[in-house]
């Protein structure tokens, strides 16, 4: 009974944080009401704010939710990462890619507004923060792995390299986020161009002294 309850909250709170993704996405996060939230999830007001204290906190669970699916779908990736350090990694970015994808950019247009308001911004920002670790520290697990093996030059620290990678995802995120119309193959091809010009001084000096 105890499971069942459970899943029966756990089902509700989906409801509405996708019910608050949508109107957020259509009308901004300042036009939403935690009413038209309740409205649309077909709860009530009340436990609307029994799950989320305020809208920033619903938008900021859709994030964490979809930091979780991506974090889970990762690991197909470190259980089998293969040979090649490089493709590893972008199969990897891929996987974060194609879940970032199914938000509508004006949805993460509101969040990042969110994040840099002059009051309130903060928190959005350290909780923002947080997730991002989630994904680098997997992304590191994943270079740790090749480092092991040798297959990055000697002197690369593994968490330097990984912030060097995740840097170039972050920033074609941005640009996808914030130019209107951003093809969505251009942002995949840039992101995997930049990940294997990043590999070419992580990896290729040690190659080449192999070969």
């Amino acid at each position: 009974m105890t499971g069942l309850r459970d899943r029966k909250k756990r089902e509700q709170r989906l409801r509405i944080i996708q019910a608050a993704a949508r109107l957020i996405t259509d009308k901004g996060l300042d036009a939403t009401t935690m009413e038209d939230v309740a409205a649309a999830a077909d709860v009530s007001v009340g436990t609307v704010y029994n799950y989320f204290g305020s809208k920033k906190a619903l938008l900021l669970a859709g994030v964490a939710e979809d930091t979780e699916r991506m974090v889970a779908a990762g690991t197909s990736v470190l259980s089998r990462p293969g040979p090649d350090p490089a493709g590893a990694v972008k199969r990897l970015t891929s996987v974060y890619l194609d879940d970032f994808l199914t938000w509508d950019p004006r949805l993460l247009r509101e969040v990042l507004s969110a994040a840099f308001q002059r009051f309130g911004g903060e928190e959005i920002t350290m909780e923002l923060a947080a997730m991002d670790q989630r994904l680098i520290e997997q992304m590191m697990e994943l270079l740790a792995h090749f480092h092991a093996k040798g297959e990055l030059r000697r002197g690369v620290e593994v968490y330097d390299a990984t912030l060097l990678i995740f840097s170039v995802f972050v920033l074609q995120l941005f640009m996808f986020i914030s130019i209107e119309g951003f093809p969505v193959a251009d942002l995949k091809r840039q992101v995997d161009r930049q990940i294997e010009l990043a590999f070419a001084g992580l990896c290729e000096v040690e190659k080449a002294k192999r070969q």
